[in-house]
């Protein structure tokens, strides 16, 4: 589903959304969010990479976001929207940060949240916590974010998340990071919570022995009142669970769960945070969901949920592993007719999302001067009679596709010594002079079938379920 929502609604329960948190939060109504979960960039000055393997093209990687911040246009109209709003409560808190960072880098990152924070604000109910989680990279100025935003007086806690058992043999001059921050905040002094308790220790269990109906028990003897009571391990609760997490893990290399994703959280993580702050039937909201791990424990836990996501890939990641198709996503294109409103009024994320069909291409990380490529593959086989295994793609989402744009992509092909390239254009461009084009490269061979270097396929062809004709003869 595409298409934007009017202000005041609220959003869909169950479903997906595909952009920027931002632009959808700001449409829906006030104080209807039970809980609030975000695991967004830390300005960790790192470019994040996901390993997908695809069934015909190999191993690509997909730069799933780019967790670096520079001071550019953007953070300056974010700055002065704060500096200029006088009666908005984040604005001291964004003043005081420009004075003692200045146009940085770091500052752009905090511009970038407080927007984010307030909405999520306003979205909060007053019985409703929101946890954050960052890294100390940040972790001190976005306290000093949500102290504005939410109050001081509605700090909730400091949770720290031991995420790695394991040590580094060594170190450049410092201890090694080996922990996350979640900042906990509520909407109110009347926020709901349910206490979490640890299971008991081995050690204590074994103090119990079995009655005759095979329940676990110990006498317990107070002298001070000279009696005797029976305790039923059952009846018993084990430690109540403190601001420390040193018992989950993070995603093991070998876990069922593990998807790849980077920076993906152990649904164990979320669980514990969902039961915590939220009842069954409660709406959850992760504005930078990734993988999924949050919609996918709320669900299981017989909450609401509601995920959003600027990659529209990532929303492709989590449809696989909540293992439905039908679930609702708003922003991606269901139809021809959605597909070229996006393409009109969004021709970048138009790209990324047409390259994304392509099975095994990943986008481009640049949105200009690409040099006319906006996806790449790998082919899983090396070609008989071609020298490399790329493989390259361009989307044109205007209404015709000019001849022009397939020659020079033709061109592009060679100068880079791709095998295959692929032109996507929305409606099917079947021409006699793009015929004539795409018969002008040679063909290649893998495993002694020919194979058509230069192919073109349209989004019709996809809602069609017509299949793009690379890798077959």
């Amino acid at each position: 589903m595409t298409g934007p929502l009017t202000l005041g609604q609220a959003p869909t329960a169950g479903a997906l959304y595909y952009g920027d948190c931002l632009d959808w939060m700001s449409k829906w109504d006030s104080s209807i969010v039970d809980l609030v979960y975000l695991d967004p960039p830390f300005n960790s000055k790192s470019n994040y990479n996901m390993l997908y393997a695809a069934d015909v093209a190999g191993d690509a990687q997909y730069r799933a976001f780019a967790d670096t911040w520079i001071w550019d246009d953007g953070a300056q109209d974010r700055l002065d929207g704060y500096l200029n709003a006088v009666g908005r409560p984040t604005r001291k808190a964004i003043e005081s940060l420009w004075r003692l960072l200045g146009p940085s880098g770091m500052l752009a990152y905090l511009t970038y949240m407080a927007e984010r924070l307030d909405e999520c604000h306003r979205l909060l109910k007053p019985t409703g916590s929101i946890y954050l989680h960052c890294d100390p990279t940040a972790s001190h100025y976005l306290k000093v974010l949500m102290d504005a935003i939410f109050g001081p007086d509605n700090f909730r806690s400091e949770v720290i998340w031991h995420r790695s058992q394991g040590f580094k043999r060594k170190t450049a001059r410092k201890f090694p990071q080996k922990h996350d921050t979640l900042l906990v905040y509520s909407g109110s002094s009347s926020v709901a919570f349910n206490t979490q308790y640890r299971p008991h220790k081995p050690e204590y269990v074994k103090r119990f022995k079995k009655d005759a109906d095979g329940r676990l028990y110990r006498d317990d003897v107070n002298p001070t009142r000279g009696g005797r009571r029976r305790i039923y391990l059952d009846e018993t609760r084990g430690d109540i669970i403190d601001s420390v997490w040193m018992d989950i893990n993070p995603v093991n290399p070998m876990a069922k769960e593990r998807l790849g994703y980077p920076t993906q959280k152990p649904r164990a993580l979320l669980e514990r945070i969902i039961e915590a702050s939220s009842n069954p039937g409660d709406l959850v909201l992760d504005p930078f969901c990734g993988c999924g791990t949050a919609v996918d424990a709320a669900r299981r836990l017989g909450r609401r949920w509601v995920g959003i996501d600027i990659s529209s890939f990532a929303v492709d990641v989590m449809l696989e592993r909540l293992g439905d198709r039908t679930i609702p996503t708003y922003g991606i294109p269901y139809d021809l007719h959605s597909a070229r409103r996006m393409a009109a009024d969004d021709p970048f994320g138009f790209e990324s999302w047409a390259v994304s069909r392509l099975r095994g291409f990943v986008p481009n990380t640049k949105q200009v001067a690409d040099g006319g490529v906006d996806g790449r593959a790998r082919l899983a086989v090396q070609p008989d009679d071609w020298d490399t295994r790329l493989a390259l793609a361009q989307v044109k989402g205007g209404k015709h596709a000019p001849i022009d744009g397939l020659r020079a992509f033709c061109s592009v092909t060679d100068q880079r010594r791709a095998a295959l390239g692929c032109y996507v254009t929305v409606e099917p461009f079947d021409t006699d002079s793009a015929k004539r084009v795409r018969a002008r490269p040679a063909k290649i061979h893998i495993g002694g079938y020919p194979y058509e270097r230069l192919n073109r396929w349209s989004i019709a062809d996809y809602f069609d379920q017509r299949p793009p004709p690379l890798y077959r003869p």
